[in-house]
């Protein structure tokens, strides 16, 4: 996707992901602020239904496979303070629309988003792919969908 290879560009101009984040929202005129959940160095890995692994983003995406879970390696990473007192200070919180196993999800396996956006007294909206992915979420439905971010968060979440 085009944001993706656009901050990995970005990264490697400013030489660092969260300066590529702030230059971004500069050149694309971004109206508010936008923060990555976490500054560590993080790969994403999926179980398929079929029991294998798959790790990197492009990768899960590729295996054209029904994802049974998403993970994180390392598990244990730091969310970025300023993304928590963002979700802390916000009116809204939206999640989506985005790929949901390899964008939308990976955003609450940082621990204390989750728990952030459900102490939040903000209004909490989902905003659903119109299509399903590919591989990815083939044949899912909305509930699917939403049952997939509670299954990785936990059910009060929204």
């Amino acid at each position: 996707p085009f944001g993706n290879l656009f901050i990995a560009a970005m990264s490697e101009i400013t030489g660092d992901f969260e300066a590529a984040v702030k230059e971004s929202s500069k050149v694309l005129a971004v109206r508010g602020r936008v923060l990555p959940v976490t500054l560590d160095n993080v790969m994403l890995c999926a179980e398929l239904a079929d029991g294998s692994t798959v790790c990197g983003e492009s990768n899960i995406t590729a295996a054209q496979a029904a994802v049974k879970r998403v993970f994180t390696v390392p598990a244990e990473i730091s969310p970025l303070p300023e993304a928590l007192a963002a979700i802390e200070e916000a009116d809204a919180i939206v999640l989506g629309p985005g790929s949901l196993y390899t964008s939308v999800i990976p955003n609450l396996l940082v621990p204390g988003i989750t728990e952030a956006i459900a102490a939040s007294r903000a209004r909490k909206i989902y905003v659903c792919n119109v299509m399903t992915q590919p591989g990815e979420t083939t044949g899912y439905t909305a509930a699917d969908h939403l049952k997939a971010i509670l299954d990785h968060s936990r059910p009060d979440l929204l």
